[in-house]
């Protein structure tokens, strides 16, 4: 085994020049297995036990060499290094992905937590977001409210009564009390007719909704709007007159003598009771459209932060989407992280070890065996001892090949990693 021991002798002392270095003669090793095989095999006369320890000595003293070898192990790692270079750019990527998806995160986050915010501090600071509202409409709108309903209810009546009196009324009483305000004018319509009874009905509503014209050409800006406002004042007080007129007209009727003048607009405007009936409309027709103006400017006070928070609320519904599925995508790419590091730590131990190379030692193994048989063949005559050493040491050399993983020869190599 001295000429074994030989082939794999490291030179410790002698140093190798960086820009020529040895290369080894295959040939010659070859030879020098084959011959090593078949002086064995002679010592030991074929002997299948001794065959097998021999192929572990053969294996561990290439395993030796083969780690000792630089130039081999660089070669062999080369592919190894490569993934690895491969594996920490795409970890690099997949962590630059990380960042930015954790910072979309945050960011969204941050946002929501804005938009909470501005949801409590607009009702503290309007003006703050652009909203010039009154910061304590509450109370102001619901005293305004409390005045406009009873205000409400005497335009209905009043012109329920003042609409029947001043069409359909026949008047036995020449009291203006009577005349205006009659408690049955709504039923007594309805048993005139139906359609009497949907026009007294009705027409406060007219008013009202003049009123409602009137709030709404206060928003418009420029003189037009005024112009429009002036319009309508107009045009409610023109049909007080005509209901006062109609009203006074049946009352001077009433009580008229022979000898009176028939009635004019000279007798109207002369009469304290046309104005009285023009007053107990218009003028608190005009008290309803501020008061109710009043109460939607408080509305709107409230309706403008209430939409403020509104569409507060839907930005962070969207916000809460976008959050989820960002946050969705996290999982994943720190499985993928988690998934390369564990590849790089892996080729790293490949690396940090040393790898055997299988095929180069097949080479070898192949020259010792087959020195290890013609020995056998050389030195026993008789065929069927031949035949039994033959096959005993076949066995042998199969339970090596798979004892080390290296029965197939398309493999490269069997991995010795550096375990912690």
């Amino acid at each position: 085994m001295s000429s074994l021991k030989s082939i794999f002798t490291v030179k410790k002392n002698e140093k190798i020049p960086d820009e020529k270095p040895q290369v080894e003669d295959v040939k010659q090793v070859k030879l020098t297995f084959f011959e090593s095989g078949y002086g064995s095999s002679k010592q030991a006369e074929g002997n299948h036990r001794v065959f097998r320890t021999c192929l572990e000595e053969v294996y561990m003293d290439y395993k030796g060499k083969c780690r000792e070898n630089e130039q081999l192990q660089k070669e062999l790692k080369a592919p190894y290094l490569d993934e690895k270079g491969r594996q920490e750019t795409e970890l690099k990527k997949r962590k630059t992905a990380l960042g930015l998806l954790e910072e979309t995160v945050s960011a969204i986050e941050h946002k929501i937590r804005s938009l909470k915010n501005d949801m409590v501090e607009v009702k503290r600071n309007p003006e703050v977001y652009g909203l010039e509202v009154d910061k304590r409409p509450k109370a102001q709108f619901y005293i305004g409210l409390f005045v406009l309903l009873p205000i409400t209810l005497y335009l209905l009546v009043f012109y329920i009564s003042a609409s029947y009196s001043a069409f359909f009324k026949n008047f036995d009483s020449d009291k203006l009390g009577e005349a205006i305000f009659d408690a049955e004018a709504f039923s007594k319509a309805i048993a005139d007719g139906w359609l009497e009874g949907v026009f007294v009905a009705t027409i406060p509503f007219a008013f009202m909704g003049l009123g409602y014209l009137i709030h709404m050409f206060q928003k418009q800006k420029g003189i037009m709007s005024f112009v429009k406002i002036g319009m309508l004042f107009t045009i409610t007080f023109i049909f007080d007159a005509i209901l006062a007129y109609l009203i006074e007209q049946k009352l001077y009727d009433f009580y008229k003598t022979p000898d009176s003048p028939p009635f004019d607009l000279t007798i109207a405007f002369s009469s304290v009771e046309f104005w009285g009936i023009i007053f107990a409309g218009f003028i608190v027709y005009i008290i309803w459209g501020l008061v109710f103006d009043f109460i939607m400017k408080e509305y709107e006070n409230f309706d403008m932060i209430k939409s403020f928070i509104r569409s507060k609320q839907e930005e962070i519904k969207n916000e809460e989407l976008e959050l989820n599925k960002a946050k969705e995508k996290l999982p994943p790419i720190k499985e993928e992280i988690s998934g390369i590091e564990g590849k790089i730590l892996d080729l790293q131990r490949t690396i940090d070890g040393f790898v055997f190379s299988n095929k180069h030692y097949l080479t070898y193994h192949a020259e010792y065996v087959k020195g290890w048989f013609l020995a056998i063949a050389d030195n026993f005559d008789g065929r069927k001892r031949q035949e039994e050493l033959y096959r005993s040491c076949e066995e042998q050399e199969k339970l090596h090949l798979v004892k080390y993983n290296i029965d197939n020869e398309d493999y490269e190599g069997r991995l010795y990693k550096l375990i912690n």
